[in-house]
């Protein structure tokens, strides 16, 4: 109980400006603090995105590759198949990669045509935020 006393003295000692003044230095302080922290936490963060961009990049790359492979297999089997079918070695050495590449083609010409049709009637404005900007602009209004 002395304790508390002594601090109920303490305080009721200290003016008003101490009080402030101690009030702005603890905020300082607490802002400085949210500050740093806010700075690790991004650092960190940061830190996980590059790693994980690496290895999502990594992985397209032997995507890819694999890709690459399975294509290459098919058109090589195209070519067996056009051979065991009675057409000429020479013209199905030719045929079978140009079949195996239109068909490439066609597959990325769709997703291209269905994306940009996507952006198209896709907005870039954030309605909700608009609206609510609306919404306060109109309540202040009502306000003054």
């Amino acid at each position: 109980m002395n304790m508390v006393h002594d601090r109920i003295v303490t305080l009721e000692e200290e003016s008003v400006s101490d009080l402030i003044k101690d009030l702005r230095d603890e905020t300082v302080i607490m802002m400085r603090q949210q500050i740093e922290l806010a700075k690790e936490e991004t650092s960190e963060k940061f830190s996980r995105v590059i790693n994980n961009t690496f290895s999502l990049a990594t992985g397209g790359i032997v995507l890819y590759t694999g890709a690459l492979f399975i294509l290459t297999s098919l058109t090589f089997l195209g070519f067996v198949g056009l051979i065991a079918a009675g057409i000429a070695p020479g013209i199905a050495m030719w045929l079978m990669p140009l079949i195996t590449g239109l068909v490439v083609a066609a597959i990325g010409g769709f997703m291209v045509s269905k994306g940009i049709n996507t952006l198209k009637h896709t907005s870039i404005v954030p309605k909700r935020m608009v609206n609510t900007l609306k919404e306060d602009q109109k309540w202040i209004k009502r306000k003054l």
